[in-house]
């Protein structure tokens, strides 16, 4: 995975560009819990057109970097519909995996995906309601923890990371799967045709919905870059924070580390 060469440094004041505050987005929590709540149904559908299948194995990727191993109790934040949730009890199926997310009518579906489970002899993810920004567990009560595509949907992006840093054990890693911009030149153009022109048009026809997937390259264009996103896991206490792209540059997997001895590195 790579580092950014020049991340925003950790000071940085509230609402500078790329430090996840002052953005032109409204992410109210309620009005976003109701616009995915709309298109629950079909969400998973889009997600597959949307990436042509690929977020399945981005989610592999993001699972297998959260190492995981038997015993451990993994959180997936904001789980949704129990896609990542899913896959990263699949990777380890001893593992005790908790899919906290704001949206009843996602942990339904996520639900009814896992029934199955049980009847196989395997462990059952628990869903509960619960925010990313005040998540309802105990300091260091996880081995890891996992967000995808969930943290750009939140009014404080620091405060989400300062969260998810707590709950994860020394040792632990934090893993975010998120969109984010794609890299100037022709892969940007794409993926701003893509994202502002198909992909609208096309959650109108398949969900009946047009505002989710209006919403969706605005949240992008307006959410850090790589780069500064690497910087506000590290402001909040993450060591070894690196990512990488994917899908032409318009995906990335970042990964951080809680410090063994529950210090951020300037604090020792």
């Amino acid at each position: 995975m790579g580092r950014g060469p020049a991340l925003t440094p950790a000071g940085a004041p509230a609402g500078a560009p790329g430090d996840g505050r002052a953005l032109p987005v409204d992410r109210d929590p309620q009005r976003i819990a109701a616009m995915f709540g709309g298109i629950a149904p079909r969400y998973d559908l889009m997600n597959r057109l949307m990436t042509g299948g690929r977020d399945a194995h981005w989610r592999g990727i993001a699972a297998r970097e959260a190492a995981p191993t038997p015993g451990d109790r993994v959180l997936d934040a904001c789980c949704g519909t129990g896609d990542l949730t899913l896959t990263l009890a699949g990777l380890c199926p001893s593992c005790e995996v908790v899919g906290p997310d704001l949206t009843a009518a996602r942990l339904g579906g996520a639900r009814e995906t896992a029934a199955a489970r049980p009847r196989r002899g395997l462990l059952s993810p628990a869903f509960v309601r619960g925010d990313l920004l005040q998540l309802p567990f105990a300091d260091g009560e996880f081995a890891a923890v996992t967000v995808g595509w969930g943290v750009r949907n939140v009014p404080d992006i620091p405060r989400a990371f300062a969260e998810m840093r707590r709950v994860t054990r020394p040792g632990g890693r934090v893993v975010c799967l998120e969109s984010t911009q794609a890299p100037d030149g022709v892969r940007r153009r794409f993926h701003q045709v893509w994202m502002g022109r198909v992909v609208p048009l096309l959650g109108r026809v398949v969900t009946g919905d047009t505002i989710a997937y209006a919403y969706l390259p605005v949240s992008i264009e307006a959410f850090p870059r790589v780069e500064g996103l690497a910087a506000i896991m590290a402001a909040a206490g993450l060591t070894r924070v690196r990512y990488r792209r994917f899908g032409f540059g318009a995906v990335a997997i970042h990964v951080g580390t809680v410090p063994e001895d529950g210090l951020p590195e300037a604090a020792r």
